[in-house]
């Protein structure tokens, strides 16, 4: 199956242009989900459940649940780096990993994991990063070689886990390291843009200037591996040896039930305070909510069916990303957008007036509400809030404002006669993402000022052929990036050289792309973002995109946490998490 659009490698393609997001193919989506928008039916005793004013706890029966920490999730492709891709394996990873940095949504700073510290070159073609002391599970040292062997892994076609695996989900990550390309074509032996001065000494050249290349290391995918992972892939991917504060606690294969996780005594960072942790794989997010509720597991995704009666009767974390006593329902936007694409191409969307009036028809709040079931929250910016740098209400034209979306269409296609104007729009989506209630909902709004719209729902591969093709007026996508920076998103979108890729609406600015250009290449992070910030408010004036919605995610957790960071990634901070005292 195709794959979601992506930009061209030569472009740094950190971004993933998707199918919407509101109903995905449960395999693919875990329960611990920055998408948990599967709703279900609860049996008899869920709703008993449910009718305490207080969160679960795991059950006190004696049994598995109260000696370890409970999280459900559904079952994943993969838990090797090289692999993983789905957000269940990824939620494992995270715990068995670590990778060079790492965001700290709760400071809105990149830190560093595995790595003590990091500099980048006045040039921002070199960066170089300062390895702390870590060792593998199997007491292997982590060195910076550790680091080029996981990378080269990704890349090289001859690599045991590509032989095994195909080519890696993730090699596209580097694809601004010198010799990437080479490497990936076969014909280098290694990854010349990476060297290792000494064991704690990780240098990476890029190709061209990319000041934020170190958000790019937090990865998961480029945590380091022992040699282990090339010695025998098919062992490493059962009961992968990684560098994290948790460990495999067995192995896990097709006929697991669940994948248990022990602490790393032996961690040089802060041993966390839970001992062990299992993950049972659960069918879809009702059967994982309805363990939740009668205390099987700690956390767990909250069904939509769900959100209101829960967040009244645990309370909701007030800044949506950490959990704890009172607040056990963390409910908070995604790092995605949901949006129209227009086709600036061809009319009616090569006008920017026309574009604006559309953006101001729609009443996104009330699509929340009505359709969505505030399981998306209203965007006014294509950038995700959790995102340092949005500013609310960058993106004027997203207000709602019937009245003056008229008057602009008036200056362009007058009423007629039959209260419609001579001008008529469609947009398409993906069938899959579950979308039509949505669009339908937004042509009745375009009708509302006398803009006739047509909605057309396309299977997956059909859907993406024409976006390539520019057979379309307006189409619904979602954006979601791999890291929380104002370029990830502008840049892929909108630059002029991601035309062909996931600037799919076909908008030139070239001042805008000018100060995207200038940004990658600026080493002060406070100047980088006033590029940036630059460049979107021209882009926000132009409207290419008209943003919609942020999906959301809700995860509910247990009485026994006393401190949870629930990140907008979905991924869990257990590490950092601290139990109530019993």
């Amino acid at each position: 199956m195709r794959m979601p659009y992506r930009l061209g490698e030569q472009d740094r393609p950190h971004v993933l242009v998707r199918m919407p997001m509101d109903r995905r193919n449960p395999n693919f989506a875990p329960l611990v989900s920055r998408r948990a928008l599967v709703g279900g039916a609860l049996g008899a005793v869920a709703l008993a459940a449910l009718s305490g004013c207080s969160a679960p706890g795991s059950s006190a029966d004696g049994s598995a649940a109260d000696e370890s920490f409970g999280v459900a999730i559904l079952r994943p492709k993969s838990i090797d780096p090289f692999l993983a891709s789905d957000e269940a394996g990824l939620q494992i990873v995270r715990q068995v990993f670590e990778p060079l940095t790492g965001f700290d949504y709760e400071t809105g700073e990149l830190v560093g994991r595995a790595a003590q510290r990091f500099e980048v070159s006045d040039d921002a073609l070199t960066i170089t990063f300062y390895l702390r002391d870590r060792m593998f599970h199997s007491g292997e040292p982590v060195t910076a070689a550790s680091f080029k062997r996981a990378w080269e892994r990704l890349l090289n076609p001859s690599s045991a886990a590509s032989a095994a695996y195909g080519v890696s989900p993730h090699a596209y990550l580097l694809a601004l390291v010198a010799g990437a390309a080479e490497l990936r074509a076969g014909e280098a032996d290694g990854l010349s843009g990476v060297s290792c001065p000494d064991d704690r000494t990780l240098v990476v050249t890029l190709t061209e200037p990319y000041a934020d290349f170190p958000y790019v290391a937090a990865h998961l995918a480029l945590s380091p591996v022992p040699e282990a992972a090339e010695a025998d892939v098919a062992a490493f991917g059962s009961a992968p040896v990684g560098n994290g504060p948790f460990m495999l606690d067995g192995s896990w294969g097709k006929n697991s039930a669940a994948i248990k996780l022990k602490r790393y005594d032996d961690y040089a960072g802060t041993v966390p305070a839970i001992e062990r942790v299992r993950f049972p794989f659960e069918s879809d997010t009702a059967s994982g909510f309805q363990d939740f509720l009668t205390g099987a597991v700690d956390v767990a995704s909250c069904p939509v069916d769900e959100l209101e009666g829960a967040g009244a009767r645990y309370g909701r974390a007030v800044d949506g990303l950490v959990a704890g006593p009172g607040e056990h329902l963390v409910y908070a936007a995604d790092l995605a957008t949901s949006y129209l694409v227009c086709n600036t191409a061809v009319a009616p969307c090569n006008n920017a007036d026309f574009r604006r009036a559309l953006s101001l028809a729609f009443d996104r709040t009330g699509l929340c509400e009505r359709i969505y079931r505030e399981m998306h929250l209203a965007a006014d910016s294509i950038v995700p809030p959790v995102v340092p740098g949005y500013r609310e209400g960058a993106w004027a034209y997203t207000a709602h404002d019937p009245a003056r979306a008229e008057e602009l269409l008036d200056g362009l296609y007058p009423l007629l006669d039959s209260d419609e104007r001579a001008v008529a729009v469609s947009i398409i989506y993906a069938t899959r993402g579950g979308s039509e209630s949505a669009m339908e909902e937004l042509a009745e709004q375009l009708k509302a000022v006398g803009v006739p719209c047509e909605v057309e729902g396309l299977e997956y591969d059909v859907f993406y052929d024409r976006l390539a093709a520019g057979d379309f007026t307006l189409a619904r996508l979602d954006v979601q990036t791999e890291e929380p920076t104002l370029e990830s998103i502008l840049f892929p979108l909108f630059h002029t050289r991601s035309l062909g890729g996931a600037n799919v609406s076909g908008y030139t600015n070239e001042e805008a792309s000018a100060l995207m250009t200038e940004a990658r290449a600026t080493k002060d992070a406070g100047h980088r973002m006033a590029l940036l910030q630059q460049a979107e408010d021209l882009i926000a004036e132009d409207m290419p995109v008209i943003p919609l919605t942020y999906p959301a995610h809700a995860v509910a957790t247990s009485n026994r946490v006393e401190t949870l960071v629930v990140e907008p990634t979905g991924a869990l901070d257990l590490a950092g998490a601290v139990l109530a005292e019993e």
